[in-house]
């Protein structure tokens, strides 16, 4: 009866965690279309109460600058914009043709309760430089939006948020003292602010980023398992050219990816401690529109790294783990699985992980062309904690990574600062910049979608050879015992 139990256990916990391969779904324009317009570096939020409403903000770099936020109620199947409100009077930058408004650098995050919060800057003048930063509410997933609130003035670059779970609002950025063309002019710092009464008012600044480390950037926000507040940031070291946006190569010295964190609600940081104080670059680094190296954390309270890294010879996405809150870190793993050293580039990865603790990984990949132009989208993922991945393609087609506007021969074309990534047990939802519908002539991009089928997504994957064993053992044990019951001779009066 027990094994006969333990059989039927096992059996039906092996095909309820059997999951299949990974299935994707169709690729989807999210933006409007345009004959010449540039959309890139998507993000996307998925809302905490309906799991098939998901918005998506982005850039616009063409034909002026500009952000807009896209909604869906259907998983992603349709796709409707929202524009992003800035109030009267706020000045136009010289890259708008209408000579309007311009918000830019989006980003967005959903609170405990379904309220979207979406942070932006406004540029201004000549030089196109924030004005002020903004945050907006929704309370209708991203049908409206409420007119923003102004968190901080001038100069406030690469906006990034969190929300934790009381619903505390954090927002961080990188505040500079000067600017010239393209370049910082005067000290920088990785600053945050905080609201606790729904992003209506907001503290004053704290800084992030250490006192000592002079050239940072890039910084990326998440909430761990315990509540706590976790910043990723990028230390550019000894690289004054791409810091102060001078002329020349790639970097010939190594970066440093350092991360801190707030036990106290965002009110103080730690000292940084260095994930990677040997990252390698492969391109040079624009401080006004930096690629974002990603963070997140998994329900069991580990945390995850990801970056591009050039140590191999070409670019490979490369991760690292801690479990220990940020203060030491595993060894990096590659989570590309072509071969290595074979001259083909992937990057700029996102990370998101499942409630049950999948680790996905999405990321640019040219595996498929020697030439090292076509790109394709790739998802990886993990359910040993980031230890071996599997790698499958999500775009339906190739297309062009040369085709886009471009700053100058040493930067290459700009394909966006980072992709979009949600992840839950079953399926993940992936976003990115692609130029299938545009040309060298229209130059042309679009932020296209997907949804990837995963199965169960959990960690009952692991546990399935450890179930076909209690299987089998179970098995075994009822043929044992049925054998033994024929070997026992049987007593008077009772049936043979």
């Amino acid at each position: 009866m027990a094994l006969g139990l333990v059989v039927a256990i096992g059996a039906a916990l092996v095909f309820a965690g059997g999951g299949g391969e990974s299935v994707v779904g169709t690729n989807t324009l999210i933006n409007p279309p345009g004959v010449i317009t540039v959309n890139n570096s998507p993000n996307v939020v998925r809302d905490p109460e309906d799991g098939d409403r998901l918005v998506v903000t982005h850039r616009i770099d063409r034909p002026g600058f500009s952000a807009l936020m896209e909604w869906s109620e259907d998983g992603g199947t349709t796709w409707q914009p929202t524009a992003l409100p800035l109030p009267p009077g706020t000045p136009a930058c010289a890259a708008s043709p209408e000579r309007t408004p311009c918000p830019f650098a989006p980003d967005a995050a959903f609170g405990p309760d379904g309220t979207l919060y979406v942070l932006y800057v406004s540029l201004e003048g000549n030089g196109n430089t924030p004005g002020a930063l903004w945050l907006a509410r929704s309370f209708d997933g991203g049908r409206t939006l409420d007119p923003p609130v102004e968190v901080a003035g001038e100069l406030t670059f690469q906006p990034r948020i969190a929300v934790d779970p009381e619903g505390t609002v954090h927002l961080i950025w990188l505040a500079a003292e000067a600017v010239g063309l393209n370049q910082l002019t005067g000290p920088a710092r990785i600053v945050a602010a905080r609201s606790t009464d729904g992003g209506r008012t907001f503290s004053a600044p704290v800084p992030v980023s250490d006192a000592d480390r002079e050239r940072v950037g890039a910084a990326s926000p998440v909430i761990d398992a315990d509540g706590a507040l976790v910043v990723l940031y990028q230390d550019l070291l000894r690289n004054r050219r791409d810091a102060e946006g001078l002329e020349g190569p790639v970097a010939e010295d190594p970066f440093a990816l350092v991360v801190t964190r707030s036990d106290d609600g965002g009110q103080s940081f730690t000292t940084g401690v260095e994930v990677e104080p040997e990252l390698v670059p492969t391109k040079r680094f624009l401080i006004f529109l930096p690629d974002f190296p990603s963070l997140t954390a998994g329900p069991d309270g580990v945390l995850y790294v990801a970056w591009t890294d050039g140590r191999g010879g070409d670019e490979d996405v490369l991760i690292r783990r801690s479990s220990d809150g940020g203060a030491t870190w595993s060894e990096p793993v590659q989570v590309n699985d072509n071969a290595a050293g074979d001259g083909t580039a992937q990057y700029l990865p996102r990370l998101s992980v499942a409630p049950g603790g999948r680790v996905d990984v999405l990321f640019y990949d040219r595996r498929a062309d020697p030439a090292n132009t076509m790109t394709e989208v790739y998802l990886a993922s993990s359910d040993d904690e980031a230890g071996t991945f599997t790698n499958q393609r999500v775009s339906s087609v190739a297309f062009d990574s040369s085709v886009g506007p471009t700053f100058g021969p040493a930067y290459g074309t700009d394909f966006g600062t980072r992709l979009g990534l949600t992840s839950n047990d079953d399926r993940a939802y992936a976003a990115w910049t692609d130029t299938r519908l545009g040309n060298q002539d229209t130059g042309r991009q679009d932020v296209f979608g997907a949804t990837i089928s995963l199965g169960s997504g959990g960690r009952l994957s692991v546990l399935l050879p450890v179930l076909a064993v209690l299987v089998l053992i179970g098995a075994a044990g009822a043929w044992l015992l049925r054998r033994r019951a024929r070997a026992t001779p049987a007593a008077p009066g009772e049936p043979t």
